[in-house]
């Protein structure tokens, strides 16, 4: 009887914790902006665009004869990147993970700007850490819209 107790009060203690319980914080939102930008005020709108709402689906290129598509890419407020994605040649479909940093170089309008992002980490097949890519961007509700690279 006593080493059911025991169990009981084990299991119990080990038991899932939420953040309340364990006195974690939240994790901070993803909408804070601390990277540098452009001056004015449709710079930091553009931004805040940008970093509003993860982009799905995105095809920054097409790696010799290779699709390549990134399912989520996410633009942070720190100046950093991170994408979820895929390279597929000849039937076979390899997911793999991106990261970098980007910079706004240009502003047109509140949802329209030049953007460029350097990867620094991959394991996308083809891909190499130091790749750069230049866009001009429409961002909206769902991430980026439009792109038009340079």
């Amino acid at each position: 009887m006593f080493a059911t107790v025991i169990t009981l009060a084990s299991l119990i203690a080990c038991g899932e914790k939420t953040p309340a319980a364990t006195g974690a914080a939240a994790a901070p939102a993803t909408s804070q902006l601390s990277m540098a930008i452009p001056d004015g005020g449709k710079a930091k709108a553009f931004a805040m665009a940008m970093i509003g709402a993860p982009t799905q689906n995105f095809s920054p290129s097409d790696n010799d004869g290779a699709t390549f598509e990134y399912t989520k890419l996410t633009f942070r407020g720190d100046g950093s990147w991170m994408a979820e994605g895929y390279v597929e040649a000849m039937d076979e479909r390899m997911e793999c993970v991106e990261s970098g940093s980007w910079v706004i170089e240009e502003v047109e309008n509140a949802s329209t700007g030049l953007i460029s992002w350097k990867v620094t980490n991959t394991d996308c097949v083809g891909r190499d850490n130091g790749t750069e890519t230049r866009a001009k961007v429409t961002a909206g509700k769902a991430g980026i819209e439009s792109a038009l690279f340079r």
